[in-house]
């Protein structure tokens, strides 16, 4: 998200009024797919979760999330480095 938010100030994408919203302007400007600024948004969901209401953390979904969606991690920033090469040229 802080690499998102850099990127936001830098290139003078926005102003993203929520952790989500980096997402929602990375995609608007293409640096990143739909789909991804999707799953990103909901990972931050449960990160405001895991952070701040971590009783309500529910150990199936934490699971699910390390099983299934880390690799969304390294989507977004693959796609970010290579959009970030590809505009400095």
């Amino acid at each position: 998200m802080d690499v998102g938010q850099h990127l936001i100030r830098r290139e003078r994408l926005g102003v993203p009024q929520s952790a989500r919203d980096v997402f929602t302007l990375l995609a608007q400007n293409d640096w990143i797919d739909e789909a991804l600024a999707d799953a990103l948004k909901r990972m931050v969901g449960f990160r405001n979760i895991a952070v701040h209401d971590y009783q309500a953390l529910q150990l199936p979904i934490t699971v699910a999330i390390i099983e299934r969606r880390l690799d969304d991690f390294l989507i977004y920033t693959r796609a970010v480095i290579l959009r970030d090469a590809a505009s400095s040229q």
